[in-house]
Protein backbone atom coordinates (compact mmCIF):
# COMPACT_ATOMS: atom_id res chain seq x y z
CA UNK A 1 0.00 0.00 0.00
CA UNK A 2 1.97 3.46 -0.83
CA UNK A 3 0.19 6.70 0.39
CA UNK A 4 0.30 10.49 -0.79
CA UNK A 5 1.34 12.84 1.51
CA UNK A 6 0.97 16.57 1.25
CA UNK A 7 2.35 19.55 3.47
CA UNK A 8 -0.63 19.89 5.93
CA UNK A 9 -1.36 22.16 8.71
CA UNK A 10 -1.56 19.59 12.01
CA UNK A 11 -2.91 21.01 15.08
CA UNK A 12 -5.25 19.26 17.76
CA UNK A 13 -5.48 17.14 20.50
CA UNK A 14 -4.57 12.90 20.22
CA UNK A 15 -4.60 10.05 22.54
CA UNK A 16 -1.24 7.93 22.52
CA UNK A 17 -2.01 4.69 21.22
CA UNK A 18 -0.70 1.72 23.91
CA UNK A 19 2.08 0.61 24.76
CA UNK A 20 3.24 -2.42 22.72
CA UNK A 21 5.97 -3.12 24.67
CA UNK A 22 3.77 -3.14 27.76
CA UNK A 23 1.11 -5.18 25.81
CA UNK A 24 3.42 -7.78 24.83
CA UNK A 25 4.55 -8.24 28.76
CA UNK A 26 1.28 -7.98 30.59
CA UNK A 27 -0.82 -10.41 28.46
CA UNK A 28 2.16 -12.69 28.51
CA UNK A 29 2.10 -12.73 32.13
CA UNK A 30 -1.48 -13.00 32.41
CA UNK A 31 -1.38 -16.36 31.13
CA UNK A 32 1.71 -17.40 32.69
CA UNK A 33 -0.15 -16.39 35.59
CA UNK A 34 -2.66 -19.39 34.92
CA UNK A 35 -5.09 -17.26 37.21
CA UNK A 36 -8.32 -14.99 36.05
CA UNK A 37 -7.53 -11.91 35.02
CA UNK A 38 -8.28 -8.80 32.59
CA UNK A 39 -5.36 -6.79 30.59
CA UNK A 40 -7.20 -3.59 29.38
CA UNK A 41 -6.06 -0.82 26.61
CA UNK A 42 -4.90 -2.94 23.89
CA UNK A 43 -4.09 -2.00 20.58
CA UNK A 44 -4.26 -5.16 17.98
CA UNK A 45 -1.25 -4.50 15.78
CA UNK A 46 0.55 -6.98 13.83
CA UNK A 47 3.18 -8.07 17.07
CA UNK A 48 0.60 -7.72 19.45
CA UNK A 49 -1.79 -10.29 17.14
CA UNK A 50 1.55 -12.41 16.75
CA UNK A 51 1.68 -12.82 20.85
CA UNK A 52 -1.43 -13.73 21.46
CA UNK A 53 -1.42 -16.15 18.61
CA UNK A 54 2.09 -17.87 19.79
CA UNK A 55 0.25 -17.94 23.78
CA UNK A 56 -3.16 -19.50 22.41
CA UNK A 57 -0.99 -22.23 20.89
CA UNK A 58 1.00 -22.73 24.25
CA UNK A 59 -2.84 -23.18 26.07
CA UNK A 60 -3.69 -19.92 26.79
CA UNK A 61 -7.35 -19.43 27.25
CA UNK A 62 -8.58 -15.75 26.88
CA UNK A 63 -11.51 -13.62 25.52
CA UNK A 64 -11.33 -10.37 23.41
CA UNK A 65 -13.72 -8.08 24.83
CA UNK A 66 -13.19 -4.88 22.98
CA UNK A 67 -9.50 -3.64 23.78
CA UNK A 68 -9.81 -5.70 27.22
CA UNK A 69 -8.39 -9.35 27.12
CA UNK A 70 -10.18 -11.63 30.12
CA UNK A 71 -7.82 -14.43 30.88
CA UNK A 72 -9.07 -17.79 32.19
CA UNK A 73 -6.68 -20.64 33.86
CA UNK A 74 -4.83 -22.43 30.54
CA UNK A 75 -4.97 -25.78 29.59
CA UNK A 76 -1.12 -26.31 28.42
CA UNK A 77 -1.21 -28.69 25.25
CA UNK A 78 0.39 -32.14 25.48
CA UNK A 79 0.65 -33.00 21.54
CA UNK A 80 4.22 -32.82 19.47
CA UNK A 81 4.91 -30.77 16.97
CA UNK A 82 3.29 -27.98 17.70
CA UNK A 83 3.25 -24.65 15.64
CA UNK A 84 4.30 -21.03 17.19
CA UNK A 85 3.74 -18.40 14.54
CA UNK A 86 5.80 -15.38 15.60
CA UNK A 87 5.16 -13.29 12.32
CA UNK A 88 7.34 -10.33 11.82
CA UNK A 89 7.75 -10.19 16.21
CA UNK A 90 11.22 -10.19 17.70
CA UNK A 91 9.76 -9.68 20.79
CA UNK A 92 7.04 -12.94 20.69
CA UNK A 93 9.92 -15.22 19.33
CA UNK A 94 12.43 -14.00 21.87
CA UNK A 95 10.16 -13.92 24.75
CA UNK A 96 7.81 -16.79 24.08
CA UNK A 97 11.18 -19.45 22.66
CA UNK A 98 12.46 -19.53 26.61
CA UNK A 99 8.91 -19.95 27.90
CA UNK A 100 8.13 -23.25 25.08
CA UNK A 101 11.48 -24.32 26.53
CA UNK A 102 9.93 -24.02 30.73
CA UNK A 103 6.60 -25.29 30.03
CA UNK A 104 8.42 -28.57 28.44
CA UNK A 105 6.54 -27.95 24.93
CA UNK A 106 7.64 -29.34 21.77
CA UNK A 107 7.18 -26.70 18.78
CA UNK A 108 8.66 -24.78 16.03
CA UNK A 109 8.34 -21.26 15.68
CA UNK A 110 7.13 -19.58 12.05
CA UNK A 111 8.95 -16.32 11.48
CA UNK A 112 8.38 -13.68 8.55
CA UNK A 113 9.94 -10.90 7.02
CA UNK A 114 13.27 -10.51 8.45
CA UNK A 115 12.66 -12.12 11.68
CA UNK A 116 14.44 -15.14 10.86
CA UNK A 117 17.69 -13.34 10.58
CA UNK A 118 17.45 -11.04 13.27
CA UNK A 119 19.78 -12.60 16.22
CA UNK A 120 18.82 -15.27 18.16
CA UNK A 121 21.86 -17.83 18.65
CA UNK A 122 23.30 -16.43 22.41
CA UNK A 123 19.51 -17.17 23.55
CA UNK A 124 19.32 -20.68 22.33
CA UNK A 125 22.81 -21.52 23.46
CA UNK A 126 21.47 -20.45 27.09
CA UNK A 127 18.56 -22.13 26.95
CA UNK A 128 20.25 -25.76 25.13
CA UNK A 129 22.89 -25.43 28.01
CA UNK A 130 19.67 -25.06 30.73
CA UNK A 131 17.77 -28.54 29.72
CA UNK A 132 16.39 -27.26 26.48
CA UNK A 133 17.09 -29.03 22.93
CA UNK A 134 16.41 -25.67 20.45
CA UNK A 135 17.54 -26.23 16.67
CA UNK A 136 17.16 -23.27 14.38
CA UNK A 137 13.45 -22.68 15.76
CA UNK A 138 12.49 -25.94 16.81
CA UNK A 139 12.19 -26.47 20.71
CA UNK A 140 11.50 -29.31 22.81
CA UNK A 141 13.52 -30.45 26.58
CA UNK A 142 12.51 -28.72 30.01
CA UNK A 143 14.63 -25.66 31.17
CA UNK A 144 15.27 -26.64 34.40
CA UNK A 145 15.97 -24.04 37.93
CA UNK A 146 19.61 -22.91 37.54
CA UNK A 147 21.92 -20.09 36.78
CA UNK A 148 21.59 -19.37 33.46
CA UNK A 149 24.80 -17.35 31.65
CA UNK A 150 24.00 -14.89 28.71
CA UNK A 151 25.57 -12.61 26.54
CA UNK A 152 22.89 -9.53 25.95
CA UNK A 153 24.76 -7.18 24.09
CA UNK A 154 22.72 -7.85 21.15
CA UNK A 155 19.50 -7.96 22.58
CA UNK A 156 17.74 -6.92 26.03
CA UNK A 157 15.13 -9.08 25.31
CA UNK A 158 17.29 -12.24 25.61
CA UNK A 159 17.08 -11.31 29.61
CA UNK A 160 12.97 -10.16 29.30
CA UNK A 161 12.63 -14.03 27.79
CA UNK A 162 14.49 -15.63 30.06
CA UNK A 163 12.65 -14.05 33.40
CA UNK A 164 9.55 -15.02 31.68
CA UNK A 165 10.69 -18.62 31.11
CA UNK A 166 12.24 -18.44 35.00
CA UNK A 167 9.41 -17.02 36.73
CA UNK A 168 6.96 -19.91 36.06
CA UNK A 169 9.95 -22.60 37.30
CA UNK A 170 9.97 -24.03 41.24
CA UNK A 171 12.30 -22.12 43.10
CA UNK A 172 15.24 -19.76 42.11
CA UNK A 173 17.60 -19.32 39.54
CA UNK A 174 20.05 -16.74 38.72
CA UNK A 175 20.51 -14.78 35.31
CA UNK A 176 24.29 -13.84 35.11
CA UNK A 177 25.09 -11.69 32.58
CA UNK A 178 28.19 -11.79 30.42
CA UNK A 179 28.95 -7.98 28.69
CA UNK A 180 27.12 -5.16 29.07
CA UNK A 181 23.67 -5.11 28.84
CA UNK A 182 21.79 -2.84 26.12
CA UNK A 183 18.21 -0.74 26.29
CA UNK A 184 18.09 -1.47 30.06
CA UNK A 185 14.84 0.09 30.15
CA UNK A 186 12.85 -2.86 27.99
CA UNK A 187 14.19 -5.08 31.26
CA UNK A 188 12.52 -3.00 33.42
CA UNK A 189 9.16 -2.87 31.66
CA UNK A 190 9.20 -6.78 32.13
CA UNK A 191 10.56 -6.77 35.84
CA UNK A 192 7.32 -4.56 36.60
CA UNK A 193 5.20 -6.39 34.42
CA UNK A 194 6.00 -9.64 35.88
CA UNK A 195 5.96 -7.95 40.08
CA UNK A 196 2.01 -7.25 39.10
CA UNK A 197 1.35 -11.06 38.80
CA UNK A 198 3.30 -11.67 42.16
CA UNK A 199 6.65 -12.49 40.97
CA UNK A 200 9.91 -10.88 42.40
CA UNK A 201 12.94 -10.58 40.65
CA UNK A 202 16.14 -8.88 42.34
CA UNK A 203 19.04 -6.80 40.92
CA UNK A 204 21.89 -8.18 41.79
CA UNK A 205 25.70 -7.67 40.91
CA UNK A 206 25.73 -10.65 38.74
CA UNK A 207 22.64 -9.83 36.98
CA UNK A 208 19.38 -10.68 38.08
CA UNK A 209 17.38 -13.40 40.38
CA UNK A 210 14.48 -14.47 39.76
CA UNK A 211 11.98 -15.97 42.81
CA UNK A 212 9.44 -18.42 40.60
CA UNK A 213 6.29 -19.58 40.85
CA UNK A 214 5.02 -17.19 42.89
CA UNK A 215 2.04 -15.53 41.11
CA UNK A 216 -0.76 -13.62 42.03
CA UNK A 217 -3.64 -12.18 40.10
CA UNK A 218 -4.07 -8.65 39.81
CA UNK A 219 -7.31 -8.77 38.98
CA UNK A 220 -7.49 -5.95 36.52
CA UNK A 221 -4.09 -4.12 34.67
CA UNK A 222 -4.31 -1.68 32.10
CA UNK A 223 -2.07 -0.87 29.11
CA UNK A 224 -0.33 2.55 30.04
CA UNK A 225 0.51 4.99 26.56
CA UNK A 226 3.10 4.40 24.46
CA UNK A 227 6.32 6.59 23.95
CA UNK A 228 7.94 4.61 21.43
CA UNK A 229 4.68 5.82 18.93
CA UNK A 230 3.56 8.89 20.93
CA UNK A 231 7.07 9.92 19.91
CA UNK A 232 5.89 10.55 15.93
CA UNK A 233 3.09 12.88 17.33
CA UNK A 234 5.14 15.37 19.85
CA UNK A 235 7.95 15.10 17.65
CA UNK A 236 5.28 16.31 14.28
CA UNK A 237 4.48 19.14 17.04
CA UNK A 238 7.80 20.52 17.50
CA UNK A 239 8.28 20.49 13.81
CA UNK A 240 5.13 21.30 11.95
CA UNK A 241 2.38 22.33 14.36
CA UNK A 242 0.67 22.62 17.99
CA UNK A 243 -0.51 18.95 19.06
CA UNK A 244 -1.60 18.09 22.71
CA UNK A 245 -0.89 14.18 23.42
CA UNK A 246 -2.66 12.50 26.40
CA UNK A 247 -2.54 8.93 28.31
CA UNK A 248 0.96 9.32 28.75
CA UNK A 249 2.43 8.19 31.78
CA UNK A 250 4.40 11.18 33.37
CA UNK A 251 6.42 8.92 35.69
CA UNK A 252 6.74 5.94 32.83
CA UNK A 253 9.47 3.06 33.27
CA UNK A 254 9.37 2.99 29.15
CA UNK A 255 13.02 4.52 28.47
CA UNK A 256 11.37 6.34 25.07
CA UNK A 257 10.24 8.87 27.31
CA UNK A 258 13.35 10.24 26.80
CA UNK A 259 11.74 12.02 23.88
CA UNK A 260 10.62 14.58 25.94
CA UNK A 261 14.38 15.15 26.77
CA UNK A 262 15.52 14.67 23.37
CA UNK A 263 13.16 17.57 21.84
CA UNK A 264 13.50 19.91 24.62
CA UNK A 265 17.48 20.17 23.94
CA UNK A 266 16.70 20.62 20.56
CA UNK A 267 14.95 23.63 21.43
CA UNK A 268 10.98 22.56 21.26
CA UNK A 269 8.48 24.21 23.37
CA UNK A 270 7.59 21.12 24.98
CA UNK A 271 5.65 20.93 28.39
CA UNK A 272 3.06 19.32 30.73
CA UNK A 273 -0.07 20.63 31.22
CA UNK A 274 -1.85 18.33 33.84
CA UNK A 275 -1.88 15.00 32.24
CA UNK A 276 -1.80 15.95 28.88
CA UNK A 277 1.57 17.09 27.06
CA UNK A 278 1.70 19.96 24.58
CA UNK A 279 4.43 20.54 22.09
CA UNK A 280 4.07 23.10 19.52
CA UNK A 281 6.24 24.68 16.40
CA UNK A 282 9.84 26.22 17.44
CA UNK A 283 12.88 26.47 16.40
CA UNK A 284 15.47 23.90 16.40
CA UNK A 285 18.84 23.39 16.76
CA UNK A 286 20.96 20.23 15.83
CA UNK A 287 21.88 17.95 19.13
CA UNK A 288 24.52 14.63 19.88
CA UNK A 289 21.87 12.12 21.03
CA UNK A 290 23.52 8.45 22.12
CA UNK A 291 20.24 6.42 21.08
CA UNK A 292 22.59 3.06 22.59
CA UNK A 293 19.56 2.39 24.61
CA UNK A 294 16.53 4.40 22.70
CA UNK A 295 16.94 3.01 18.99
CA UNK A 296 13.44 2.47 18.43
CA UNK A 297 13.70 6.49 18.58
CA UNK A 298 16.68 6.88 16.34
CA UNK A 299 14.26 7.21 12.91
CA UNK A 300 12.22 9.99 14.56
CA UNK A 301 15.44 12.11 16.35
CA UNK A 302 16.52 11.97 12.42
CA UNK A 303 13.88 13.37 10.81
CA UNK A 304 13.74 15.92 13.51
CA UNK A 305 17.36 16.93 12.91
CA UNK A 306 16.64 17.31 9.43
CA UNK A 307 14.49 20.64 10.44
CA UNK A 308 17.31 21.63 12.82
CA UNK A 309 19.65 24.10 12.09
CA UNK A 310 23.21 23.13 12.27
CA UNK A 311 24.50 19.17 12.91
CA UNK A 312 22.50 16.81 14.55
CA UNK A 313 24.50 13.57 15.64
CA UNK A 314 23.09 10.14 16.68
CA UNK A 315 26.03 8.07 18.30
CA UNK A 316 26.20 4.42 18.74
CA UNK A 317 24.09 3.62 15.82
CA UNK A 318 25.44 0.01 15.12
CA UNK A 319 22.48 -2.17 16.83
CA UNK A 320 19.88 -0.54 14.11
CA UNK A 321 21.47 -2.67 11.41
CA UNK A 322 19.08 -5.54 14.01
CA UNK A 323 16.11 -4.42 13.42
CA UNK A 324 12.61 -4.87 11.37
CA UNK A 325 15.11 -3.78 8.44
CA UNK A 326 18.59 -2.12 8.20
CA UNK A 327 17.72 1.01 9.77
CA UNK A 328 20.95 3.27 9.50
CA UNK A 329 20.14 2.03 5.75
CA UNK A 330 16.48 2.89 6.44
CA UNK A 331 17.68 6.86 7.40
CA UNK A 332 20.25 7.22 5.36
CA UNK A 333 18.01 6.98 1.94
CA UNK A 334 14.39 8.60 3.39
CA UNK A 335 16.81 12.22 4.42
CA UNK A 336 18.40 11.49 1.30
CA UNK A 337 15.30 11.38 -0.88
CA UNK A 338 14.63 14.38 0.90
CA UNK A 339 17.56 15.98 -0.13
CA UNK A 340 19.28 16.28 3.03
CA UNK A 341 22.70 15.84 3.98
CA UNK A 342 23.42 12.92 6.22
CA UNK A 343 26.46 10.45 6.46
CA UNK A 344 27.52 7.40 7.80
CA UNK A 345 30.80 7.89 9.92
CA UNK A 346 31.67 4.68 12.22
CA UNK A 347 29.38 4.38 14.64
CA UNK A 348 27.24 7.56 14.19
CA UNK A 349 25.38 9.29 11.80
CA UNK A 350 25.36 12.98 10.96
CA UNK A 351 22.64 15.13 10.09
CA UNK A 352 23.17 18.69 8.51
CA UNK A 353 19.66 20.10 8.95
CA UNK A 354 17.27 23.20 7.22
CA UNK A 355 16.73 22.13 3.81
CA UNK A 356 14.26 19.26 3.22
CA UNK A 357 11.93 18.68 0.65
CA UNK A 358 9.41 16.52 -0.90
CA UNK A 359 10.11 13.06 -2.41
CA UNK A 360 9.25 9.70 -2.84
CA UNK A 361 10.06 7.64 0.46
CA UNK A 362 10.40 4.19 0.88
CA UNK A 363 9.28 2.39 4.10
CA UNK A 364 11.30 -0.69 3.54
CA UNK A 365 8.53 -2.73 5.50
CA UNK A 366 9.52 -1.09 8.54
CA UNK A 367 6.63 0.96 10.90
CA UNK A 368 9.03 3.52 12.11
CA UNK A 369 10.28 4.06 8.89
CA UNK A 370 7.23 4.59 7.52
CA UNK A 371 5.92 6.91 10.33
CA UNK A 372 9.04 8.99 10.57
CA UNK A 373 8.45 9.80 6.57
CA UNK A 374 5.33 10.44 7.15
CA UNK A 375 6.15 13.18 9.54
CA UNK A 376 8.65 14.96 7.97
CA UNK A 377 5.71 14.92 4.27
CA UNK A 378 3.54 16.87 6.36
CA UNK A 379 6.22 19.34 6.97
CA UNK A 380 7.32 20.15 3.98
CA UNK A 381 6.20 21.79 0.74
CA UNK A 382 4.43 19.90 -2.42
CA UNK A 383 3.49 16.20 -2.21
CA UNK A 384 5.60 13.41 -1.48
CA UNK A 385 4.58 9.51 -1.55
CA UNK A 386 5.36 6.95 0.86
CA UNK A 387 5.77 3.00 -0.22
CA UNK A 388 4.82 0.25 1.92
CA UNK A 389 2.81 2.15 3.99
CA UNK A 390 0.91 -0.66 5.45
CA UNK A 391 4.13 -1.24 7.80
CA UNK A 392 2.56 0.76 9.98
CA UNK A 393 0.01 -2.25 10.68
CA UNK A 394 3.01 -3.64 12.85
CA UNK A 395 2.90 -1.48 15.92
CA UNK A 396 0.40 1.26 14.94
CA UNK A 397 -2.66 0.70 12.59
CA UNK A 398 -4.28 3.32 13.58
CA UNK A 399 -1.55 5.50 12.60
CA UNK A 400 -2.99 7.39 9.24
CA UNK A 401 -6.18 7.83 11.06
CA UNK A 402 -5.18 9.94 13.73
CA UNK A 403 -2.88 11.87 11.75
CA UNK A 404 -5.81 12.77 9.28
CA UNK A 405 -7.88 13.25 12.72
CA UNK A 406 -5.59 16.66 13.33
CA UNK A 407 -5.39 17.81 9.81
CA UNK A 408 -3.25 15.56 7.67
CA UNK A 409 -3.62 15.36 3.91
CA UNK A 410 -2.88 11.84 3.68
CA UNK A 411 -4.86 9.52 0.47
CA UNK A 412 -4.46 5.99 0.13
CA UNK A 413 -5.50 2.48 0.70
CA UNK A 414 -6.07 3.40 3.99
Amino acid sequence: MNVVVEKSNTLGAVFSPPSKSYAHRLLISAFLSKLECTVENIEFSNDVLATLKVIKSMGANYKVDGSSINFYPPVIPEKENLIFDAGESGSTLRFCLPICCALGLDGTFKTAGRLAERPISKLVNCLNENGANVSGFTASGKLKTGDYYIDATESSQYISGLMFALSILDGESKIILKGKKTSVQYISLTIDALSRFGIKIIETDYGYKVLGNTFISPKKVAVEGDYSNGAFLLSLGAINGKISVSGLNKNSLQGDSKIIEVLQDFGANIKWQGDVIVVEKSTLTGVEVDIQNIPDLAQIISVVGAFAKGKTILKNVERLRLKESDRIGGILATLKSAGVEVYENGNQITIVGGNAKNGVFDSQNDHRTCMSATVLALSVDGVSTILGAQAVNKSYPTFFKVIKSIGGKVNGDL
